[in-house]
C-alpha cells in the first residue's frame, strides 16, 4: 500500500511540474509586452496672426500648441472596448510628450489601442460614441485661452509597439475660433456667434474604433444650432479697443456665410460685430476679426417719438461706412466722430397708430457687411420713456 502511495504522489508531482511548464509557456514574454506609452500632442495649423495658449505659445514661430498641463488625463482603449485612464504625471506638465510604463497597466503587444483626451469618466463608455460637447465655454479676461483645454478634444490610433514602445500622436478635432470687434469701454458677459442656418455642431460623438485617421475625427452630430454661445467672466475693456474671445468650435464650413456677433453687457444692452465666413476644418484655427461694430443692438422708444444715438465704432482706422433708415418714420439727424467712434443721430416720429419697429442698418462700403439695429416704439399713448440703454458704462475717449 505504502508503494501505491508512492506511486501516487510521484504521478501528482509529475502532471504538476508539466502543467507548470505548460502554463508558464503560454504567459507571454516580457519582450511581447508594451513597457512605454509615448503620448504626443500635436499643432494647430491655421491663419497666420498671433496666437497663443496658457499652455504654449511660440511668438517667433507663431506656433499653437497644446501642452500637457495639471489635471489632464487621456483614456486608452483596447480592441475589446475596455478603456484605461492614465493621468499625466507632474514630470511631463508643460511638454508635448508625456510616458508611462505600460507593463503596469497590462498592455501587450499585438492588441489594437486608441486612446482620446480629455477624459470621460465612464468606464462603461462605448467607443463607438465617445461624446463631445463643445457647450458652456467660459473665458476669464480678454484674449484668454486657458478654457479651450477643457474642449481640446483629440484622438488617436496607437502606432505598432516597436521595442515595446507604444506611441498615440493625438489628432485635434475642433478649431480654434477668435473672434475679434472693436468695442467701448465697459465690461462684457457673453458673447453668441450665428449664422443663418444651423451649421455649428454643439454635441456629438466619435469612433475610437474607426480604421484610419480621418474616420477617427470624423463627428457624428447629436446636436447642431445656428449658434454657438461663450460666457465671459471680469472681461472689461478700459478703453475703446479690440475685444477678443476664444471659442473651440466643431469643424464646420463657413465659407458665404455672414457670421454675426452679439456682444452681450451685463445691464441687457448688446453690441453687433459681422464677419465673412470661412472653411474651418478640424485642427485649423482661425481669426474672424470685425471691422466695425454697433451700439446698442437696440432702441425702445414711447409714442412720443425723439432722439436715438447709435455709436460707430471702428477696429483700427476709419471704415467707409453709410447709415441708413429702413423706415420714414427714423429720419438721420446727422452725425459726429470723435477718433475710432463716429455716433449717429436718429429722429424718430411721433407714433399715433399701433406699436411699430424699425431698423437702422449700417453697410461697410468695401465689404458690403452690414450690421443693423432694431428701433421698437409704443403704440399711441404709451410712455415708456426712450431708452434701453445707458452710457454710464459704454463712454469714454477713443484711443
Amino acid at each position: 500500500m505504502k508503494q501505491l502511495y508512492s506511486l501516487i504522489i510521484a504521478v501528482a508531482l509529475s502532471l504538476l511540474c508539466f502543467s507548470c511548464q505548460e502554463a508558464k509557456q503560454d504567459m507571454p514574454e516580457d519582450d511581447n509586452g508594451i513597457s512605454s506609452v509615448v503620448m504626443r500632442l500635436s499643432p494647430f495649423e491655421g491663419d497666420d496672426v498671433e496666437t497663443r495658449t496658457t499652455y504654449s505659445y511660440d511668438a517667433s514661430a507663431n506656433k499653437f500648441t497644446f501642452l500637457w498641463a495639471e489635471g489632464d488625463a487621456v483614456g486608452i482603449v483596447s480592441s475589446e472596448g475596455s478603456q484605461l485612464k492614465f493621468p499625466i504625471k507632474e514630470d511631463y506638465f508643460g511638454q508635448v510628450d508625456a510616458e508611462f510604463d505600460g507593463r503596469g497597466f497590462a498592455l501587450v503587444a499585438g492588441s489594437r489601442y486608441s486612446s482620446y483626451t480629455p477624459f470621460v469618466a465612464d468606464y462603461d463608455l462605448d467607443p463607438s460614441a465617445l461624446p463631445l460637447d463643445y457647450t458652456g465655454q467660459v473665458q476669464s479676461g480678454d484674449d484668454s485661452t486657458s478654457h479651450l483645454g477643457d474642449y481640446g478634444f483629440s484622438a488617436a490610433i496607437g502606432s505598432a509597439p516597436n521595442s515595446g514602445m507604444l506611441y498615440f500622436t493625438y489628432l485635434n478635432i475642433g478649431s480654434p475660433h477668435r473672434y475679434r470687434m472693436p468695442v467701448l469701454p465697459g465690461t462684457y458677459s457673453g458673447l453668441t456667434v450665428s449664422v443663418d442656418e444651423p451649421k455649428y455642431v454643439t454635441k456629438g460623438t466619435i469612433n475610437l474604433n474607426a480604421e484610419d485617421d480621418a474616420s477617427l475625427i470624423a463627428i457624428n452630430p447629436s446636436e447642431v444650432s445656428e449658434s454657438i454661445h461663450l460666457d465671459l467672466e471680469e472681461t472689461t475693456m478700459a478703453s475703446v479697443g479690440n475685444l477678443r474671445c476664444w471659442m473651440m468650435v466643431a469643424p464646420t464650413n463657413l465659407t458665404g456665410k455672414t457670421i454675426r456677433m452679439r456682444l452681450e453687457c451685463p445691464d441687457g444692452t448688446a453690441l453687433l460685430s459681422a464677419v465673412a465666413g470661412a472653411d474651418c476644418p478640424a485642427n485649423y484655427r482661425k481669426l474672424f476679426s470685425a471691422k466695425t461694430s454697433v451700439y446698442p443692438s437696440e432702441w425702445d422708444v414711447d409714442s412720443n417719438g425723439g432722439s436715438i444715438s447709435i455709436s460707430l465704432i471702428n477696429s483700427t482706422d476709419p471704415v467707409a461706412v453709410s447709415a441708413a433708415s429702413g423706415n420714414d418714420w427714423i429720419t438721420s439727424a446727422g452725425s459726429s466722430t470723435d477718433g475710432r467712434v463716429t455716433t449717429y443721430t436718429f429722429n424718430v416720429a411721433e407714433n399715433t397708430g399701433g406699436a411699430r419697429e424699425g431698423t437702422v442698418t449700417f453697410t461697410e462700403t468695401e465689404s458690403k457687411i452690414t450690421n443693423t439695429v432694431q428701433v421698437h416704439q409704443g403704440k399711441a399713448g404709451t410712455v415708456i420713456g426712450i431708452g434701453g440703454w445707458t452710457t454710464e458704462n459704454h463712454s469714454g475717449t477713443a484711443n
